[in-house]
């Protein structure tokens, strides 16, 4: 019996850990040179403030380069201020070379690109038509979604 329960237990952390860790990437804006991706799963309140992850992947290159950049914002949807508290390098071969956090002070958001559509997405529960991916390693193996 007692190792049923442990199964059972680990079975539970497993899947709660599997949850934590999802991730559901969609392309939100592009330019010739960047696709933004915001990880959907990620759009979470916490006392009235809302993390949001979003990433700079090159529009092109081999897929074989994982090179990307991650930022995460904070969002206050009450006085529509939000701010960013970490970033993060990923290099060519998908590994972190850089991170830093740092709470920057908190400033209004602009109400049109990057930010004020994050700010939608946190804000107004509107969502980023089109597909989505797992990874961001999915989404360049994807031909960048193309």
């Amino acid at each position: 019996m007692r190792g049923i329960a442990t199964f059972a237990l680990i079975a539970g952390l497993t899947l709660t850990a599997q949850s934590a860790a999802a991730e559901s990437w969609s392309r939100f804006s592009a330019t010739d040179r960047i696709a933004y991706l915001v990880d959907l799963d990620q759009l979470n309140a916490v006392d009235g403030v809302v993390a949001a992850r979003f990433a700079r992947v090159p529009s092109q290159g081999d897929a074989a380069d994982q090179s990307h950049e991650i930022e995460e914002v904070s969002i206050r949807c009450s006085d529509g201020q939000s701010r960013t508290t970490t970033n993060v390098t990923i290099g060519a071969d998908g590994a972190e070379t850089d991170r830093y956090s740092e709470e920057t002070p908190w400033e209004a958001t602009p109400a049109g690109g990057i930010y004020g559509a994050l700010k939608s997405f946190a804000c107004d529960s509107m969502r980023p038509r089109g597909d989505t991916w797992p990874t961001i390693a999915a989404f360049i193996a994807s031909r960048r979604g193309g």
